[in-house]
């Protein structure tokens, strides 16, 4: 066991020493690359829409290169003269979510915004975006060459009426997550109840590891921002209010799928604070959310129903662990946008499900008891058997099977009833539940949390 760990410490040490000087590479301020994504199933065209520098760079100066291998894209950014990769960072986008619907199956095209954030670079650089295809391996398709102190990149003052705030603080930006929480659908009126259930929300956050024991690790901003209509818009019902951000209902025609679709307006207020992550609060009773990694988290604000007053709880976490950990559904049952999220015979990138192509080199083996069989057998057909009016049975099948509790590979993830499996019975990824994050889950965020804290 020391060797091993002195090994791993080895390997840490030279990972750091292979990370680009920050100092050398960039200024401490922010270049925001806003992109069009266009397209359809098979077809993808890039195309950058706007060059502008915000005022501040909240990232680590440590931990410039990607080392978490998570998300659909990863932009890659190279030192123009020297060819040397300088920054990446892995992450996913609306888009890439729709290419995998009914409608851009059937050849339909459309475009979505897009916005990459790097420390601003003292020199021109190549900018690269890899995606991943059919097989999950990463392959470049778009590059371009920016020269960050030309006169087309904008350099606009700070929106002055957004200040951000302090929700929770644990130090500098450079060592922290910063998490930024945006509301949408509050009037100037009913910012004071903004700030109440943002402060409800981050409390219910840091009672859940293992975002609990690593607390100090993050701060938490937020800013002011009314609509002059109150409310979420709601296709479905007719409804259309004044959103910050484009932000709706029934996104990819699934009702509770809720996401901003301005994305340029998003930025455009976000970029008044320090920030890693963004989350949304909305003000809406309905029941809904979306959580996109390295992108965008959105959450309803509350239910009216004394019964259900638990379930906005449950969406703020689980969405963040979309957002920030870059987590899976576990999920098999609900129904869903997707027509072949998952490929068939092919290993997902995210790090809670699997496949499980290759069962003796299970990528959580390590947390996987001897004792357990892999696949992992449980009362499935006798749980898919009962339909949701019976979730206290349900729930009792996840409680008392065998092998409750347990790190293995259960059959039932990713949308899918069949072929893909999840690490443990039960998981706030699985059940719309106050189930805690399984162990598998808990490692990934970790992971990134402390990558961000460096």
């Amino acid at each position: 066991m020391r060797k091993l760990l002195c090994l791993w410490s080895l390997l840490s040490c030279l990972a750091l020493a292979q990370q680009p000087d920050f100092e050398r590479y960039f200024l401490p301020q922010t270049l925001r690359i806003d992109l069009y994504q266009t397209g359809n199933k098979t077809d993808t065209y890039l195309s950058v829409a706007d060059l502008c520098v915000e005022p501040t760079w909240a990232g680590s100066l440590r931990n410039l290169v990607d080392n978490l291998d998570l998300g659909v894209h990863y932009v890659k950014v190279y030192d123009l003269e020297s060819q040397k990769l300088i920054y990446s960072r892995g992450f996913c986008s609306i888009f890439s979510e729709w290419q995998t619907t009914g409608e851009a199956a059937s050849g339909v095209y459309r475009t979505f915004g897009l916005t990459i954030r790097i420390p601003r670079p003292r020199n021109p650089i190549k900018l690269v975006i890899a995606t991943r295809n059919r097989q999950n391996q990463l392959v470049d398709h778009f590059d371009t060459v920016i020269d960050p102190n030309s006169r087309f990149v904008r350099k606009p003052p700070a929106i002055q009426q957004f200040k951000p705030r302090k929700l929770v603080y644990n130090g500098d930006p450079h060592t922290k997550v910063d998490l930024l929480l945006l509301p949408d659908g509050y009037t100037q009126k009913e910012l004071a109840r903004f700030r109440k259930e943002s402060r409800h929300f981050i409390d219910v956050l840091f009672g859940t590891e293992p975002f609990k024991s690593l607390r100090t690790h993050f701060n938490v901003w937020y800013l002011e921002v009314p609509t002059m209509v109150s409310g979420t818009d709601n296709p479905r019902a007719g409804f259309f209010a004044s959103s910050n951000f484009g932000l709706t209902f029934n996104t990819f025609d699934l009702d509770r799928y809720v996401l901003p679709h301005d994305n340029k307006r998003l930025h455009d207020i976000a970029g008044n604070a320090p920030f890693d992550f963004v989350y949304i609060i909305f003000n809406s009773t309905k029941y809904g959310g979306g959580g996109i990694y390295n992108h965008i988290a959105t959450c309803y604000a509350r239910d009216t129903v004394p019964a259900n007053s638990w379930w906005p709880d449950y969406v703020f976490v689980h969405e963040l662990g979309h957002a920030l950990g870059g987590l899976a559904d576990e999920y098999y049952s609900s129904s869903v946008a997707y027509e072949e999220f998952y490929p068939r015979g092919v290993e997902p990138w995210e790090p809670n499900i699997t496949a499980l192509l290759d069962p003796q080199n299970l990528k959580w083996k390590k947390l996987v008891a001897p004792d357990t069989p892999i696949p992992t057998p449980w009362r499935k057909a006798e749980y898919d058997s009962l339909d949701y009016t019976r979730a206290i049975d349900r729930e009792n099948i996840l409680r008392t099977d065998k092998y409750a509790g347990k790190v293995g590979a259960f059959q039932g993830a990713g949308y899918d009833s069949e072929g893909l499996y999840r690490p443990e019975l039960d998981c706030r990824m699985f059940s719309k539940s106050m189930a805690p994050f399984c162990r598998v889950c808990q490692e990934a965020i970790k992971r990134v949390i402390l990558f961000y804290s460096e």
